[in-house]
């Protein structure tokens, strides 16, 4: 610089005798003795060329130099702190903002945040939950989860996290409240089903009529009963003791490892869709270490992926039936 400047040391402990007005209080604050602030102040007004103190009787005054100094000292070593914390901060600080279904936010992805919170608590997390396809080439969202065929992802970019099996769902509560076991499918005509409102058609697959078709086309469905226009408010219903419903895999394993639902059938039929990570237009450290902790959750052994393949309607398997614990 073309005009020299005092040492540091010598401003700041000029700034706390000046804000103090003692030399041993100022001490005290930057951990030296009282003779070392009164020469870091000596030699700063050797450096300046004038008095910034007026020593009295055991008090301290600041000159006008003094004064005008210390306004601009103050300042600036305010503003240099202030900074430097920013900057030390702002490394360590990552968010993430995620597109998903409400669905899929509320029955598998929320259950399961504390554990990834754990992990990276440095990572914020934004979470956006709604049933509209967001467009990834905006910026505005990181990663999406997506529940969708696999004609409607990019096979290159896209991971697929899941397949989806629908089956039976019910709380032990129920059955144990009705003294009616499940044991087969005909069993379901003696309990209120929960049904799924599809105005639209758009998941045939998660409607009794079409379940009960594809497993056992002779079982009427009844129509009565609870019909949700939300599938986490439907499972919601079915944990609390209200009826039976079609639950899916992956969403409801975690209600089934708990204990709050049991799925009294083994009859389980293939969706034609899966659930897809689709990350945003920039991917990052962030959504790179989410990336990799969502896949291991989904292929940990308390959360196993399914391995065969999704085809529309498919029935599984049909075997024994469930009784309740008494």
């Amino acid at each position: 610089m073309s005009r020299p400047l005092p040492p540091l040391d010598l401003l700041i402990g000029f700034e706390a005798a000046a804000r103090q007005l003692s030399f041993s209080k100022a001490g005290n604050e930057v951990f030296v003795t009282q003779s070392a602030i009164s020469r870091q102040v000596k030699k700063l007004e050797e450096f300046v060329g004038s008095a910034l103190f007026e020593r009295r009787h055991r008090s301290l005054e600041l000159t006008e130099t003094g004064r005008e100094l210390f306004e601009v000292v103050s300042e600036t070593l305010a503003r240099l702190s202030q900074t430097v914390y920013n900057l030390r901060k702002e490394p360590s600080h990552q968010s993430i903002k995620i597109s998903t279904t409400t669905s899929f936010a509320s029955l598998w992805l929320v259950p399961r945040l504390a554990r990834f919170r754990e992990l990276h608590p440095e990572i914020a997390i934004h979470l956006e939950a709604d049933n509209r396809v967001v467009d990834l080439k905006q910026g505005s969202v990181d990663l999406a989860i997506r529940y969708c065929s696999s004609d409607q992802i990019n096979p290159q970019t896209d991971v697929c996290l899941s397949t989806e099996e629908v089956f039976a769902v019910c709380s032990p509560l129920l059955l144990r409240r009705s003294g009616r076991t499940i044991n087969c499918i005909e069993d379901l005509q003696h309990h209120t089903l929960l049904h799924l409102s599809d105005s639209q058609n758009a998941w045939p697959w998660l409607q009794w009529a079409n379940w009960l078709n594809a497993s056992r086309p002779s079982v009427p469905v009844a129509d009565v009963g609870l019909r949700f226009s939300h599938f986490d408010q439907m499972i919601h219903a079915a944990s609390m003791g209200h009826g039976v419903a079609l639950g899916t895999s992956p969403l409801v394993n975690h209600l089934l490892d708990e204990g709050l639902l049991v799925a009294p059938l083994a009859t389980r039929v293939k969706s034609p869709r899966s659930f897809y990570i689709c990350q945003g237009a920039r991917p990052n450290e962030a959504t790179n270490l989410l990336v990799q902790w969502m896949m291991n959750a989904f292929n940990s052994p308390d959360e196993p992926l399914v391995p065969r393949e999704a085809l529309p309607y498919q029935l599984v398997v049909n075997a024994q039936g469930f009784s309740p614990a008494v």
